[in-house]
């Protein structure tokens, strides 16, 4: 699914953070994409619905999604470690991040999306959260809109 390549790689690094970036991404719109699946986000308040659309596409994408890309050039190697954000420790969070991603497939009741949503959402934060920090808060919109939509559900 959205994060199968970067989880199989041996020794991640850099660039695998670069496509952990791009499969949050990804994510983040199926989200919005799904809306027989993701509906009860919406329920209570349906305009947020484009609301979260708009900013999604101009705030994480075009703005948030480019920063961080560019900024995981620039941090520093002892952040990166500090962090956990390379070899074995980014190996773990990212194989755990594809654990939770492939039960999507055999989802069924609303309850069961809800949860799963919520677990997949603390597993990206498990290294967005990091990587964020690590570098200076670039991209910082992207975790901020991820967490607008954790409560949400």
């Amino acid at each position: 699914m959205w994060f199968d390549s970067i989880a199989s790689t041996d020794e991640p690094g850099r660039r695998e953070l670069q496509g952990f970036v791009y499969s949050v991404r990804d994510f983040l719109a199926f989200v919005l994409e799904q809306t027989d699946a993701f509906g009860f986000l919406w329920e209570s308040h349906p305009e947020l619905r484009e609301q979260a659309r708009e900013t999604f596409a101009l705030d994480v994408a075009e703005r948030g999604v480019p920063e961080l890309l560019q900024a995981i050039d620039e941090i520093p190697s002892e952040a990166l470690h500090a962090h956990g954000l390379e070899g074995r420790p980014l190996r773990f969070k990212l194989r755990v991040l594809n654990a939770v991603a492939s039960l999507w497939p055999r989802l069924k009741p609303q309850l069961s999306i809800r949860d799963w949503l919520k677990k997949i959402i603390d597993a990206i934060d498990a290294i967005l959260g990091s990587l964020v920090e690590a570098a200076g808060g670039a991209g910082g919109i992207i975790k901020e809109f991820k967490d607008a939509l954790s409560a949400l559900a």
